[in-house]
């Protein structure tokens, strides 16, 4: 059974108004449930833009159901936000460029990552 965004996050949250409903859900349900890397990159935004502990709200959906995907891209991703103040999808964006070149008129990469500058072009 495919966890989606809403789900996780009535998990998580402490006030949300599906959490009994998601918790009797996931009693029930625990063992058939998983969700993709995709949820996660949704609920770094939504732990970003509600100003929550994104690497714990990355880590506790990681820890109630199976990921598909590759999620450690999303957890590193999490850790440049926190860290270092990285938006959610410049950081996915820093994480997957690897050792490449960014082109980018973006300056939060430097330090972190060669640059191809667009407005010095």
């Amino acid at each position: 059974m495919y966890a989606e965004t809403d789900f996780l996050l009535a998990l998580i949250k402490d006030d949300d108004w599906l959490g009994e409903a998601a918790e009797s859900i996931y009693r029930t349900h625990r063992d058939d449930l998983w969700t993709s890397e995709f949820t996660l990159a949704e609920l770094l935004m939504v732990a970003y833009r509600e100003d929550r502990d994104v690497e714990r709200v990355i880590a506790n959906a990681m820890e109630l159901v199976d990921v598909q995907g590759d999620p450690s891209a999303i957890l590193a991703a999490a850790t440049y936000v926190a860290d270092h103040g990285f938006t959610p999808f410049d950081a996915i964006h820093l994480v997957q460029s690897g050792d490449d070149t960014i082109v980018s008129s973006d300056g939060s990469y430097d330090g972190f990552s060669e640059r191809l500058s667009l407005e010095d072009e």
